[in-house]
């Protein structure tokens, strides 16, 4: 390329970029003020289609979003046509109408279904009579959620990609076997989570009942669809058929949690609606308020968790101070770099020893990063001449003699589909970008393509597996994540 064309190709990128910035400062006066914009600038929706789904009738501000991509769909999504007097009825809508019943559904390879319905915000464009009813006060409410309940309101606006993606690939491990996907390491963590959710060897605990399985999801949003996709999951009971045995889901207890109270209540309702099994107890779906909180008051609100999860013989025993999760979910929760503290000392408080926590999310600039660091920074902690350098205060005792606290992975190629769709899609977007280099003034002028939209910064989930390697100590452990968080230089 020649000095003039790598110009005009740096002008063009520039171009586009204020566009972009102002794109979203009118989002932004849009969300505050309840109204397209005006005639002749493009119209959006100000929250950004908050279902996901791609719009192109809303114009550029809309497709220059980064939340325009429409996203992987790992799961067959549908709007449920309803009867608003008999959901009322049920408690399933609100009066104003406000929600979507939605059914997700996935097809394994040896054609075994899993089906299960949630309630969801309804698509803005569907509810142009409920938005003139919305005021400027509860726009700002919602956009001031974190000063009054600690913490945003992205798990109200709708559901997120990396959610639904994360749901496919725990469908995938228990429904379609191991041999899916390629590679050791990603071979191994699935029939290390097999094992954690199925059982093959159709053996009874002494007291005549199969082990239960407690699974935590954090950071749930207004769905929790990875722990609802798992009951309905455990509900079907048989997993797959094999020539040699028969592979059963284990008895399941979901928990799943949210720091908004909104995404609790809403949580709530979508567990009622997941159909009850034939066998008694078998799945039992619940939804708690929980602040990820690094300091002593989030250990006791980890604590009133995992009380959730335990037997009245462990609450006497004092198990509840260490972790009885044998799986952790999070979607789409690390870009809260300010609460990666927090987030890991969480996953460590509530994790049980050897159990395994799977973030998915994008890498979304620097925070997935950041937050793999802090992980480093804490497994550390194994070494005395570390922690009595970086802090004196902090005294090693037996802790120092373990291992490191995680074993650390980070998959990118963990799902079939969604690695497919991005290789054809960043081929569609690196042509595009050629196209537009070649002619600037057509660039300038034009609106991206839908093709373009796609950044896998921002949008391509990646699979973080933590598997937790020996007990958290809260004194050590705890105090390492809060001085990394208070110290750091983000990238």
């Amino acid at each position: 390329m020649s000095a003039d064309e790598t110009k005009e190709a740096t002008e063009t990128a520039d171009t586009q970029r204020r566009e972009r910035v102002k794109a979203r400062w009118s989002m932004l006066r849009q969300a505050l003020l309840g109204t397209s914009s005006a005639s002749g600038s493009g119209g959006c929706d100000a929250s950004d289609n908050s279902n996901g789904a791609a719009d192109h009738s809303d114009g550029r501000f809309h497709k220059l979003s980064m939340n325009s991509f429409s996203g992987f769909q790992v799961l067959d999504r549908a709007v449920l046509p309803c009867d608003e007097n008999d959901e009322q009825e049920n408690g399933l809508l609100s009066t104003e109408g406000n929600w979507d019943i939605v059914q997700y559904s996935y097809t394994s390879t040896e054609g075994h279904k899993v089906k299960f319905i949630t309630r969801e915000a309804k698509e803005k464009q569907q509810t142009n009579q409920q938005s003139q009813k919305s005021t400027i006060q509860s726009r700002v409410e919602a956009l001031m959620s974190h000063r009054n309940y600690g913490v945003d309101n992205t798990g109200n606006v709708r559901v997120w990609d990396a959610e639904g993606t994360l749901a496919g690939f725990l469908l995938s491990v228990v429904l379609d076997g191991d041999d899916v996907l390629g590679g050791d390491c990603l071979s191994d963590l699935r029939k290390n989570l097999r094992s954690i959710l199925t059982d093959t060897s159709m053996k009874d605990t002494a007291r005549g009942r199969k082990a239960t399985c407690n699974l935590l999801e954090l950071g749930a949003g207004q769905a929790g669809l990875a722990g609802l996709a798992m009951a309905s999951a455990s509900n079907n009971h048989n997993c797959s058929h094999d020539t040699e045995r028969t592979t059963q889901m284990k008895p399941l207890h979901v928990v799943l949690t949210d720091g908004h109270p909104k995404c609790v209540e809403n949580n709530e309702t979508c567990a009622k609606m997941i159909p009850k099994s034939e066998v008694v107890s078998r799945v039992r779906i619940e939804a708690h308020l929980l602040l990820w909180d690094s300091s002593s008051k989030g250990a006791d609100a980890c604590c009133q968790i995992t009380k959730v999860a335990a037997n009245p013989q462990q609450v006497n025993n004092g198990a509840t101070d260490k972790g009885l999760y044998q799986l952790c979910l999070a979607s789409d929760c690390v870009h809260f770099q300010e609460f990666h503290d927090g987030l890991l000392t969480t996953i460590a408080r509530t994790l049980a020893v050897g159990g395994i926590a799977l973030l998915c999310q994008p890498k979304r600039g620097t925070s997935l990063l950041n937050f793999m660091t802090l992980i480093d920074a804490v497994n550390i902690s194994q070494s005395d001449d570390f922690i009595g350098k970086s802090n004196p205060t902090i005294h090693c005792k037996d802790v120092t003699k373990c291992p490191a606290l995680f074993q650390m992975t980070l998959h990118e190629d963990f799902y079939p589909k969604v690695s497919a769709m991005h290789k054809s899609l960043l081929l569609e977007t690196n042509i595009a970008n050629e196209n537009a280099s070649s002619n600037t003034t057509a660039a300038q002028n034009s609106t991206p393509q839908s093709s373009s939209r796609y950044d896998p910064n921002w949008h391509r989930p990646l699979l973080l597996v933590l598997q937790k390697l020996r007990p958290y100590d809260e004194d050590i452990d705890g105090e390492l994540a809060r001085q990394h968080v208070k110290t750091r230089v983000n990238f």
